[in-house]
């Protein structure tokens, strides 16, 4: 799963999310950052490097994460695998999620308060690839979560 390090004002985390849930998940939508629901849910999981290195996948659906464009505020969507430069990204040691080919862009959360979405505490929040100099670290750096009893750390 990834994680912003940042809880923001949702004490369950945000992470990145494809929008829906289960036989509703809405695969041609951008992607958000979402309230964690429960560590291993398919639309809320990631392999990272696979099918090639820098690629992030969505295993469950056979899809990797892509920036629409080069162009800051670009949304993140789920494309077929392919040798697309928008869909190579850096996880960098400051915790950013950088794209390739031009790493000063990244994945960040868009400023404001999240929106209701389902669930008793659900927040969602708008996705995007922005200009990571110019962009409040917490909202754009991010961890990786590889167990269940590590998802809070």
């Amino acid at each position: 799963m990834i994680r912003l390090a940042d809880p923001l004002d949702e004490p369950e985390s945000n992470c990145v999310d494809i929008p829906g849930f289960r036989q509703n998940v809405q695969l041609q939508a951008p992607l958000m950052a979402h309230t964690l629901k429960r560590f291993g849910l398919a639309d809320e999981m990631w392999t990272m490097n696979y099918p090639s290195q820098r690629q992030i996948y969505a295993s469950e659906y056979g899809l990797c994460i892509e920036a629409a464009s080069f162009e800051p505020g670009a949304v993140l969507m789920l494309k077929e695998p392919s040798d697309s430069p928008l869909q190579c990204f850096n996880f960098t040691d400051n915790g950013y999620i950088a794209l390739v080919g031009n790493p000063d862009f990244g994945f960040a959360v868009v400023e404001g308060e999240g929106s209701k979405a389902g669930g008793p505490s659900h927040l969602r929040r708008d996705l995007s690839l922005n200009t990571l100099s110019e962009t409040d670290p917490s909202l754009a750096t991010w961890k990786i979560v590889k167990s269940a009893k590590s998802w809070q750390e």
